[in-house]
Formats: C-alpha cells, structure tokens, sequence
C-alpha cells in the first residue's frame, strides 16, 4: 500500500493527468484528423488505457490513489509504445506534452515531485 499523501498533492495528479488527457484529445482531433497516414497506427491501447485511468480519479479524490498510479503507469507506457510505431515525420508535439504530463502525475503519486 502506498502511502498516505495530502489532498493537494492527489488533486495535483489529477490536474497533470487531466492535462494530458486533453493534450492527447488535441492530438487525435486535430494532429490525426490532418494527417491520414497516422490513421493506420491503432490508438486503441492508449484510449482504453486512458478509459481506465480516468474511472480511478474518483477513487484518487477519496484518498486510494493507487489505482491512479497503476493506470497513469500504463497509460504512459501505451502512449510510449504508440508514438515508437509513429513515422519519424509525425507531428509529436502534443504527444510529448501529454506524456510529460502523466510523468509528473506519476512522479506527484510516487512521492519523487520536488514540492
């Protein structure tokens, strides 16, 4: 069990996931949707991943973050593996953003955020 951690640092991790949610909500409307050749490359992964992370922010806000934890970790780890099947061409910049803000999520729930 992790250990107990103030309300403001969970709702910090929140704010950083939700961040890179909408990061990669910006990525697939506008990046994906302009460029026709990145349509071949599944998002699957990372969107059920996402799907599972964002039903743990409830329970995160309750004070059990670990499931939030677990989900940022494999969320980060899918988006990590799509952008590794990317054309070197793509555009990454959203997908950089949103990967750096599960990071900082993951680094506030593991403790390692310098505060």
């Amino acid at each position: 069990m992790n250990p107990a951690l103030p309300p403001d640092v969970i709702e910090e991790a929140i704010m950083a996931f939700d961040a890179g949610n909408h990061a990669w909500g910006r990525y697939r409307h506008f990046v994906l949707s302009a460029s026709p050749e990145l349509l071949a490359v599944s998002t699957a992964e990372v969107r059920e991943a996402l799907a599972e992370t964002a039903i743990s922010v409830v329970d995160a806000q309750a004070g059990d973050y670990t499931p939030l934890l677990d989900g940022l970790r494999r969320t980060l780890a899918a988006l990590e593996r799509y952008r590794a099947r990317l054309s070197g061409d793509a555009q990454l910049q959203e997908l950089e953003e949103a990967a750096g803000d599960f990071a900082e999520a993951i680094a506030l729930l593991a403790g390692e955020a310098q505060r």
